[in-house]
């Protein structure tokens, strides 16, 4: 019984409150789905950055982004919110999407003027991972408009791993709508169960659970886990080592409980013939 509940506990050991699914999760998938902002791209500070400049250009002041900012949000919403929060008015002739154009553009020359661009760590030896070790195909599904995403895959030298780049630009309606995650299932051709979505925010996060799509999340900010709801298998702060955590099997988890529980007794045997309990 003892040996029961270790395992149970250490199955669930990286469980928050969403609803992680501890499977082998990569059994039955076809394609893997990365957002761009704060997933791939660690850009969140710059896009705070960037709309505290587009606020000083536009005569609002030294407003304040980081009390509301939400990553992932369309940028005309936080526009929206932003206006509403430092209760500023908007120039003549310019509006929400004026202020959101502008925005992307900052985005957009920081990438062009970069001389190097950084990554999330571990991301692009997993990605390889993933479509060479396991022949999964990958898109690259963002709210960001095509310019910056182009860009940024040009810039960083990983446009030849995406089989598909789905962008903001592309779709009516962005996240957290499903459309453009099933959008791009079906232009890959892969059933929606069959698919695993890497995500950081929460409206990414959303909208893959509408898709009916399995998730990681990339958990780099302060959001509480209990916000995030699906079928999620668990909440990393970047890839490093991600291979070699979703590779490991359920049988193989449980095993891992069982040898940590004999060295806790002190028992140094190897746990190799011990069945651990059908009941989690």
């Amino acid at each position: 019984m003892a040996i029961h509940y270790l395992i149970k506990y250490y199955l669930k050991k990286d469980r928050g409150p969403a609803n992680i699914r501890h499977k082998d999760i990569l059994k039955g998938k076809k394609a893997a789905f990365f957002d761009l902002d704060g997933t791939v791209w660690d850009s969140d500070l710059l896009w705070i950055e960037a709309l505290e400049k587009v606020a000083r250009e536009n005569g609002f002041g030294e407003i304040d982004v980081r009390s509301t900012y939400l990553p992932g949000t369309e940028l005309i919403k936080t526009w929206k919110v932003l206006q509403a929060y430092n209760e500023f008015k908007l120039p003549a002739k310019k509006d929400h999407r004026v202020l959101a154009t502008e925005t992307e553009t900052k985005i957009l020359n920081h990438i062009n003027n970069s001389e190097h661009v950084d990554l999330i760590e571990g991301f692009l030896s997993f990605a390889i991972f993933l479509k060479e070790d396991k022949g999964l195909k990958l898109a690259l599904v963002t709210n960001s408009g095509k310019e910056i995403a182009e860009a940024l895959v040009q810039k960083t030298m990983v446009a030849y791993l995406f089989d598909l780049i789905l962008t903001g630009s592309d779709v009516a309606k962005k996240k957290p709508s499903p459309r453009i995650f099933l959008k791009a299932a079906g232009k890959l051709r892969a059933s929606p169960k069959n698919v695993l979505v890497f995500e950081d925010s929460l409206s990414g996060s959303k909208a893959a659970e509408k898709a009916g799509m399995d998730q990681i999340i990339i958990w780099r900010t302060d959001i509480p886990q209990v916000e995030y709801h699906g079928n999620i298998y668990g909440f990393y702060p970047d890839f490093e080592d991600l291979d070699k955590i979703i590779s490991t099997t359920h049988r193989e988890r449980a095993l891992e409980g069982v040898t940590l529980l004999h060295k806790i007794q002190g028992n140094t045997e190897p746990a190799e013939n011990e069945q651990p309990s059908q009941e989690m």
